[in-house]
C-alpha cells in the first residue's frame, strides 16, 4: 500500500545528485551578484548626488524603463534592488523551468520514469520531488546573498526581503513548466511554451513601466518582484502573491497529472497516417520542429508588436537634456531616442531567442538519448545526414524568430519594417554562434551538452550584466559573442561588417567540430 507522494525522499536525493554541479553553480553566482553589484555602486557612485543624478538619467531612459522599471529610491540598496530585481527574475526563471522540465517530462520521455513506477514510487513523487529541489535552490540563493549584503552595510530586514523577492521569481515559473510538463508529450515543446509564457510576461511587465500602464505591472510575476520595493518602503506582503500564484499553478499540475496517461501529454499527439509520408530525415525533423518553431514565431511577434507600441511617441515624451546626452554619447548627436531603446531591447531579446535556437540544436541530442536516433540510424540514414536535418533548423530558426521580432516591432512603431529588422537581424551570427557551442558540446560531451549549452547562455547574461557596471571588462567581457555586434541603429560601428563575419566563422568553426566530433564516437542513448 503506497500514497502518491511514497518515495518522494528518494527522487530528491537522485535528482540532488544528478545535478550536484549544475545546482551549487547557479546558487554560487546567483548568490555572489548582489553583494557584487551593491560594491560596484558604491564604488561608482561615491556620494548621494552622484546616486541622485544616475537615477535621475535612468528614469528618462526608456530602454532601463523596459528592462528593469523605475527606481524607487537612490540609496546603494535601492539602485542594488533596482539592477538585480528583473535580470535575477529572469536568469532564475530560465534555470527553474529548464531544471523542472528535465526531472520532468524529459523522464518520461526517455522512459526512465516508467522504470520509476515499476517500484515504490508513488503517482505524484516525480513531479514533487522536481518541485522541492527546484524551490529549495531558488530559496538558498535568495538567502545566501543576505549576509554579504549585510556585510556591505545594508538593512537587514530590506536584504532578506530582497533575497526573497528574487528568489520567489524563480518559485513563479518553475511552477509555470510544472504546468507545461503535463500538457505535451515532447519536452522541447513544454520548455518552449514554458519559455514563450515567460517572455511574454516579461514584456507586460516591460508594456507596464514604458508606456505609463501601471496596473500591468500587477498582473506579471516579474511586476510582483519589483513591487516587494525593498529599501524603499519594504512591501512584504506582495510576496504572497508570488506564493499563491506558485501555490496554485503547482496545484493545478498536480491535478492535471491525474488526468492524462504517463509519457502522454493533455493535447494528444495526432495519430499518423497508416502509411508514412515524410521525405526522409528532414522530412521527419521538420515534422518534430514544427511546433515549437510555430510557438516561438507567434509569441516573439507579439513581443515585437508590443516593443513597438511602447516606443510610440518616446522621442517627444522623453525629450529631457539627459537623454540627448546619453544619446548623443551611444549613438552621435543625431541618435533617436527610439533607436536607443530598440538597441538596448534587442540586445537582451536575442539572447531569448539564442535559447530558441538551443532548442533547436540540442534536438539530435534529445533524440539520441531517448534512443529513437539509435533506430533511425538502423535504416540507410547517414549520421552526418540525420545531424543536419536538425542542424537546419537551429540556423533557420533565429533567422525567422529575429526577422518576425524586427517585423513586428517595425510594423507597430513607425512602419520602417525594414531599417529595425535589419538592425535585429545583425544578432544572428551571435546567436549562431551560441548554436554552434551546443554543437560541439553534442559532438564531444554528449551527456554535459544541454546542461553546459544553457549554463553558457546564463554565464553570457551574467558577463553583459556585470559590463555595467565594469566588473567585467577585456577578455571576460570579450567571451560573449552578443558584444561583438554593432549597434546597427545606432551607427557606432564604422565597418559592421568585420565583427559580424568574424561571429560567423567562429560560429560555423564550431558547428563544423561538432559534427566531426559526433560522426567519429558511439551513440549515448542516456542522457
Amino acid at each position: 500500500m503506497t500514497g502518491t507522494m511514497t518515495g518522494t525522499g528518494t527522487l530528491i536525493r537522485l535528482i540532488l545528485r544528478r545535478d550536484r554541479v549544475l545546482l551549487p553553480v547557479w546558487i554560487a553566482i546567483t548568490a555572489l551578484l548582489p553583494a557584487s553589484i551593491a560594491s560596484a555602486t558604491t564604488d561608482l557612485y561615491a556620494d548621494q548626488a552622484a546616486r541622485d543624478s544616475f537615477a535621475a538619467a535612468s528614469a528618462s531612459n526608456p530602454a532601463q524603463l523596459a528592462m528593469r522599471g523605475p527606481i524607487y529610491d537612490a540609496s546603494v540598496g535601492g539602485l542594488t534592488a533596482w539592477t538585480l530585481g528583473s535580470s535575477l527574475a529572469l536568469i532564475g526563471g530560465l534555470i527553474s523551468i529548464l531544471l523542472m522540465i528535465r526531472h520532468t517530462r524529459v523522464e518520461e520521455e526517455t522512459g526512465r520514469r516508467e522504470l520509476l513506477a515499476s517500484g515504490v514510487i508513488g503517482r505524484h513523487a516525480p513531479l514533487a520531488a522536481a518541485l522541492a529541489v527546484v524551490l529549495a535552490a531558488n530559496l538558498l540563493h535568495g538567502l545566501l546573498s543576505v549576509p554579504a549584503l549585510v556585510a556591505g552595510g545594508l538593512p537587514a530586514g530590506s536584504s532578506l526581503l530582497f533575497g526573497l523577492s528574487t528568489a520567489a521569481g524563480g518559485w513563479a515559473f518553475a511552477a509555470v513548466a510544472a504546468i507545461t510538463g503535463q500538457l505535451t508529450a515532447s519536452s522541447g515543446t513544454a520548455r518552449g511554451m514554458a519559455i514563450a509564457i515567460g517572455g511574454l510576461l516579461f514584456a507586460l511587465r516591460s508594456l507596464a513601466d514604458t508606456g505609463g500602464i501601471g496596473w500591468l505591472a500587477w498582473l506579471t510575476p516579474f511586476g510582483w518582484v519589483r513591487l516587494t520595493r525593498p529599501y524603499a518602503g519594504d512591501q512584504w506582503w506582495v510576496l504572497g502573491l508570488i506564493a499563491v500564484f506558485a501555490a496554485a499553478l503547482a496545484g493545478v499540475a498536480f491535478t492535471l497529472s491525474t488526468r492524462r496517461d504517463m509519457a502522454g501529454g493533455l493535447i494528444p499527439a495526432r495519430p499518423g497516417p497508416a502509411e508514412g509520408t515524410l521525405p526522409g530525415a528532414f522530412g521527419l525533423s521538420a515534422r518534430l520542429h514544427r511546433g515549437t518553431l510555430a510557438g516561438f514565431a507567434i509569441g516573439f511577434g507579439a513581443l515585437g508588436a508590443l516593443l513597438g507600441v511602447a516606443a510610440r511617441g518616446l522621442n517627444a515624451q522623453l525629450d529631457t537634456p539627459q537623454f540627448r546626452e546619453l544619446a548623443a554619447t551611444l549613438g552621435g548627436a543625431e541618435a533617436r531616442l527610439s533607436d536607443v531603446f530598440f538597441t538596448f531591447v534587442m540586445y537582451v531579446l536575442s539572447q531569448l531567442v539564442a535559447g530558441a535556437a538551443l532548442v533547436s540544436a540540442l534536438r539530435a541530442r534529445a533524440e539520441e538519448a531517448a534512443g529513437r536516433a539509435e533506430l533511425l540510424l538502423s535504416t540507410p540514414v547517414g549520421r552526418l545526414r540525420w545531424a543536419l536535418s536538425h542542424l537546419v533548423f537551429a540556423v533557420v530558426s533565429p533567422v525567422l524568430l529575429l526577422t518576425v521580432l524586427g517585423a513586428a516591432a517595425g510594423l507597430t512603431f513607425d512602419g520602417d519594417v525594414a531599417r529595425v529588422t535589419g538592425a535585429t537581424l545583425a544578432y544572428l551570427p551571435a546567436v549562431w554562434v551560441v548554436a554552434g557551442i551546443a554543437t560541439l558540446l553534442s559532438g564531444l560531451l554528449p551527456r554535459l551538452a544541454a546542461a553546459v549549452s544553457w549554463t553558457a547562455l546564463g554565464l553570457f547574461l551574467v558577463v553583459d550584466l556585470l559590463a555595467e557596471f565594469k566588473l567585467a571588462t577585456g577578455i571576460l567581457l570579450d567571451l560573449s559573442p552578443f558584444v561583438h555586434v554593432p549597434a546597427m541603429l545606432l551607427g557606432s560601428a564604422s565597418s559592421p561588417v568585420a565583427p559580424l563575419l568574424g561571429l560567423t566563422v567562429v560560429a560555423i568553426s564550431l558547428t563544423t567540430a561538432g559534427l566531426a566530433f559526433l560522426r567519429r564516437r558511439d551513440l549515448m542513448p542516456t542522457a
